[in-house]
């Protein structure tokens, strides 16, 4: 076996490396950037509905305070 013929096999080999690594870095990235814009979406939609829980507590509580400043008034 030559010189080149051992060089062609390993650039030829670096090159079948390289692809794989090359198309998987690809789908990582689409699939991470897809994952992350699926957890965004979850997050916004839980924070939403933690607000919208909120107001409504906020709503309550101004109604006791409201009856309980009414009583201590007398």
């Amino acid at each position: 076996m030559t010189f080149l013929n051992l060089f062609m096999l390993i650039l030829s080999g670096a090159v079948i490396f390289a692809l794989i690594v090359g198309i998987f870095s690809v789908y990582n990235g689409r699939m991470t950037r897809r994952e992350i814009s699926r957890q965004i979406k979850e997050s916004s939609i839980d924070i939403s509905k933690m607000i919208e829980k909120l107001a409504e507590l906020i709503v309550v509580e101004s109604e006791k305070t409201r009856e309980l400043i009414k009583v201590l008034k007398g």
